[in-house]
C-alpha cells in the first residue's frame, strides 16, 4: 500500500507532466507513467500554477523528491549522471569515514525523509501445472 502523501505527490507530478514538453515526456518510460497515474490521489486538488515556474511553486516534499528521481533518471545529459554519480561516492565515502555501517547510513536516510518502508513480502503459491491441467478437465465435467 502506497502513503496517502505520495499518492498526492504523484498527482502533482501527472500534473507538472501534462504541461511538460513532450520531449521529455517522451524520454521517460510509459511504464513509470502509468505507475504514477494508477498509484496517484484522482482527488487531491493540486494548486498547480501552469503561469508560475515550478521551481516557485508550494510542492509538497514527495513531490520534489519523484520530480528529482524523474530528472536524474531520464533528463539528466551524462555529463550530470556523472557528477552524481561522483557526489554519491563522495557522500558514501564521508560516512563511511565516520564508521557509518551501510545500514546506518540508511536508516539516516529514511529518518532524515520520514521514509516508512515495508520489507514484507507477500508469498504468492503457484499450483503446479499438473493441478492446474487436472482442476481445468475437472471444471469442465462439472458444467
Amino acid at each position: 500500500m502506497i502513503d496517502e502523501a505520495y499518492r498526492n505527490s504523484f498527482k502533482e507530478v501527472y500534473d507538472i507532466l501534462q504541461n511538460t514538453e513532450d520531449e521529455l515526456i517522451s524520454k521517460i518510460p510509459v511504464k513509470f507513467i502509468s505507475f504514477i497515474k494508477d498509484n496517484m490521489n484522482h482527488d487531491y486538488k493540486t494548486n498547480i500554477q501552469t503561469n508560475i515556474d515550478i521551481d516557485k511553486q508550494p510542492l509538497l516534499k514527495e513531490t520534489e523528491a519523484v520530480l528529482s528521481l524523474i530528472y536524474r533518471s531520464y533528463w539528466a545529459t551524462e555529463e550530470e549522471k556523472q557528477e552524481f554519480a561522483i557526489k554519491d561516492q563522495q557522500e558514501f565515502y564521508e560516512k563511511q569515514k565516520q564508521g557509518k555501517s551501510i545500514e546506518q547510513i540508511f536508516i539516516e536516510r529514511k529518518k532524515i525523509n520520514n521514509i516508512t518502508i515495508d520489507n514484507n513480502l507477500m508469498i504468492v503459491k503457484k499450483e503446479s501445472f499438473i493441478k492446474r491441467f487436472f482442476s481445468k478437465v475437472l471444471s469442465i465435467f462439472k458444467k
